[in-house]
C-alpha cells in the first residue's frame, strides 16, 4: 500500500499507462518550460527496468509504454506488482523490497517485510524515486521528507487514517549501524574501476542503475 500510495494509485485500474497523469506531465513541460517527473505508472517503471535504459528520450518513452501495455496484457497486476516489489534498485547493492527491509538492520540481523511498522514501509516505499540519494544512510533529510510524503498520499487515497498518518509522521527513522557490504578481497583494484566508471558514465549511472560490472580481475 506504501509503494502504491507513493509511486502509482491507480496501478489497479490502468492499463499500463495513465493517461491523467501523462496529460498533467505534458501540460507542465508546455506550460511551465521544465521537465516534469511523476507520469510513469509502475507497469512502466517495470517496463524500463527490465527492458529499457533511464535515457530521456521521446523514443525509450515510446517504446516503454508499448512493452508496458504488452506486460498489463500478459500478466495479473498481482503478477506485475509482485515483479516490480522484487526487481527494483533499492541503493546499496539491494534490490526487492525484502532485501530493502534488512538493510534497516533491526537487532543487527535484518527484518522480514512482513514485519515492518506502518514508517518503516513508508521509508521504503519513498527510497524507490532516489534510492541512493533518498536513503537513510545517505542524506536523512531527503528520507525524512520522502517517507513522509508517502505516508501522507497513504492518507489522501484512504490506505490508513489522517491520525496513523501524522503519528507515523512524528517517529523519528531509526537506523542501527551502516548499511552491511561483503567484504571486498581486492578493495584497491575496485576502487580503480569504480573511478574509471564514474569518471566514463558519472555518478548517477554508477550509483543509481544497478549496474552488473565484469572485469579481468582473477582472484587466484
Amino acid at each position: 500500500q506504501a509503494i502504491l500510495a507513493a509511486e502509482d494509485a491507480t496501478f489497479e485500474q490502468h492499463f499500463g499507462l495513465s493517461i491523467p497523469r501523462i496529460a498533467i506531465t505534458l501540460a507542465k513541460d508546455i506550460f511551465e518550460g521544465r521537465k516534469a517527473a511523476g507520469a510513469s505508472t509502475l507497469t512502466q517503471q517495470l517496463a524500463r527496468k527490465l527492458f529499457l535504459t533511464d535515457e530521456k528520450t521521446w523514443e525509450r518513452k515510446i517504446k516503454e509504454a508499448i512493452l508496458a501495455i504488452q506486460i498489463e496484457k500478459r500478466y495479473t497486476k498481482n503478477e506485475i506488482f509482485t515483479l516490480y516489489c522484487n526487481q527494483m534498485y533499492f541503493g546499496h547493492g539491494v534490490y526487492g523490497v525484502q532485501a530493502a527491509s534488512r538493510l534497516l538492520r533491526d537487532d543487527g540481523v535484518g527484518k522480514s517485510a512482513r514485519d515492518l511498522t506502518l514508517e518503516e514501509a513508508a521509508l521504503i516505499a519513498g527510497i524507490l524515486q532516489g534510492n541512493v540519494r533518498q536513503s537513510p544512510y545517505v542524506n536523512m533529510e531527503a528520507a525524512l521528507r520522502r517517507r513522509n510524503y508517502a505516508l501522507t498520499r497513504m492518507a489522501e487515497v484512504g490506505f490508513i487514517s489522517p491520525a496513523e498518518a501524522n503519528a507515523a509522521r512524528a517517529k523519528p527513522i531509526v537506523l542501527r549501524g551502516e548499511p552491511s557490504t561483503p567484504a571486498s578481497p581486492a578493495p584497491y583494484f575496485l576502487e580503480d574501476v569504480r573511478k574509471e566508471l564514474e569518471a566514463r558514465y558519472g555518478a548517477k549511472q554508477l550509483y543509481e542503475n544497478g549496474l552488473s560490472i565484469q572485469t579481468a580481475l582473477d582472484l587466484a
